[in-house]
């Protein structure tokens, strides 16, 4: 192995990269595996049985596939491939290559394989990740429901994504450019020898006929990169001007006041959507600002080293970034996939950890497990300016998937039907019932005037707010495999409205 030239590399830091590279790598592997071994389960369909009843019945259809689910699996699948490459990377690097300092092969068949890893699953998570995101700018800015999505993308897409990755490997594989990268710490499109383009009076002159071929595959991956990131910034631009739009469209509500119980309904029924809308904006938000923080250092690292920086111009402290954050997106994405089902299950019974609350969700394939709520525990302060008390309002996920719950309306009664009867205004004794005045003998008077208000409200909802939730678009929005916390009667308030 050729002596290193201690100004443009030293050994210490390149062990201290790589030791941070495979730990941050095999973090980010098993992160993914549980996230694809959780979509799987959810894939599976179980076999009706005699005993079931007909919630057991809807919970099993609700856990059907969408596109969310099968994205995310991509996403997971990719970032496998991604993070093996990166484990492997120091030690199936070119042995020749002076960087790399614990290869174990001269021969570049194993840097080909690596570099195929890294490389294929760079570029189908890329891809996938903006998939991602015009996915939930579909779903709640053009108000797709999910078998929409299918029919006009997602089938075109998984092709798409499918015919860039397979033809840029075999391009790279025919034009042989997956050689030792300039850090020595893994493969892919690169010059030959190793650090070739940074320093050629010490590694020499690279490769004319490669040096041609991996500049027109890095125009094109610069190519594919750059729509990626205007796809996913163009579908969060829509995202959120569509949320903060309907979110102002409702908060222009008239006041309530007990004489108007129809406003009560209705807004009541509008900040249930508020909060449907935010949180699926909050999750995709999550989403992308991980895969900018994660892939930020490898765009610019990439761009540092085509450039010709050398490795001794690069600070210390930003090669361990590099070597940290670049595979840890699938550690980062197990954590935000699984987050509104664990925020559930804590809700329902705040004695369970988090980490059994996760673990409970990944082993239910990614949804909160129908448990019991605990009837134990302080409920929370109920508002007398809500129609239905302040309970209703709290939206949870009852899994992770945003495209499922609305779909399907998955609407759960936490709890027993004596839970029920103190959780919702409808079950309360007559004494209770703190925001209707009059009690129970102003109910059919409520009831009449509502009739007449409902119709109106209808018509304001398909014409005044064209750009609200319908029942359909309410019931496929992607905030959304919710679980919502909310009663029968609320649900029926949906459909009797729209």
């Amino acid at each position: 192995m050729a002596v290193l030239n201690s100004e443009d590399f030293s050994v210490k830091q390149w062990k201290a990269n790589a030791t941070t590279q495979i730990i941050s790598a095999s973090i980010s592997f098993l992160a993914s595996l549980l996230i694809v071994a959780s979509t799987s389960k959810s894939f599976l369909k179980e076999k009706n049985k005699h005993e079931e009843t007909a919630t057991s019945t809807t919970r099993e259809r609700l856990k059907k596939t969408s596109p969310y689910r099968r994205i995310i699996f991509c996403i997971s699948a990719s970032d496998i491939l991604y993070s093996l490459a990166f484990i492997t990377g120091p030690f199936m690097a070119q042995k020749t290559n002076p960087q790399a300092l614990w290869a174990v092969s001269d021969s570049n068949t194993a840097c080909a394989v690596n570099g195929t890893f890294f490389s294929f699953g760079a570029s189908t998570s890329l891809l996938y990740y903006a998939a991602l995101c015009y996915f939930y700018y579909c779903k709640i800015s053009k108000r797709m429901t999910d078998e929409q999505f299918t029919r006009r993308y997602e089938t075109k897409m998984h092709i798409m994504i499918a015919v860039i990755c397979i033809a840029g490997s075999c391009l790279s594989f025919a034009a042989s450019t997956y050689n030792t990268f300039p850090t020595g710490t893994f493969c892919s499109n690169a010059n030959t020898p190793a650090g070739c383009i940074q320093q050629p009076e010490i590694y020499g002159e690279c490769d004319p006929k490669i040096k041609v071929y991996v500049s027109y595959l890095a125009y094109i991956s610069l190519l594919i990169t750059t729509c990626s990131i205007v796809v996913i910034i163009y579908s969060m631009i829509r995202l959120i001007h569509s949320v903060l739009k309907k979110d102002k469209q409702y908060g222009g509500l008239p006041p309530t006041t007990p004489s108007n119980p129809c406003n009560q309904e209705q807004l009541h029924k509008y900040n249930v959507r508020k909060q449907l809308l935010r949180e699926t904006m909050f999750q995709a938000i999550m989403y992308t600002v991980s895969w900018f923080i994660c892939q930020s250092g490898s765009v610019a690292g990439a761009i540092l080293q085509l450039s010709g920086v050398p490795n001794d111009k690069l600070p210390p402290a930003f090669q361990i970034y590099l070597a940290a954050f670049i595979p840890l997106n699938g550690a980062v994405n197990v954590f935000i996939y699984t987050r509104p089902a664990v925020r559930h299950v804590r809700r329902i019974d705040a004695s369970i950890s988090w980490f059994r609350a996760f673990y409970m969700v990944l082993k239910a394939g990614g949804e909160a497990p129908h448990m019991e709520h605990n009837s134990q525990q302080p409920q929370p302060e109920k508002s007398s300016r809500e129609p239905f008390g302040r309970e209703d309002l709290y939206i949870y996920y009852h899994g992770s998937d945003p495209g499922r719950g609305l779909d399907s309306l998955n609407v759960e009664i936490l709890g027993s039907l004596d839970d029920l009867s103190e959780n919702n205004i409808a079950y309360r004794p007559e004494n209770k019932w703190s925001h209707i005045v009059g009690g129970l003998s102003e109910l059919n008077m409520i009831h009449e005037d509502c009739q007449e208000s409902r119709e109106l409200d209808s018509r304001e909802d398909v014409n005044g707010l064209e750009s609200g939730l319908s029942l359909s678009e309410f019931q496929s929005s992607p905030a959304i495999e919710s679980g919502i916390s909310v009663s029968d009667e609320n649900v029926e308030s949906f459909q009797e409205d729209l």
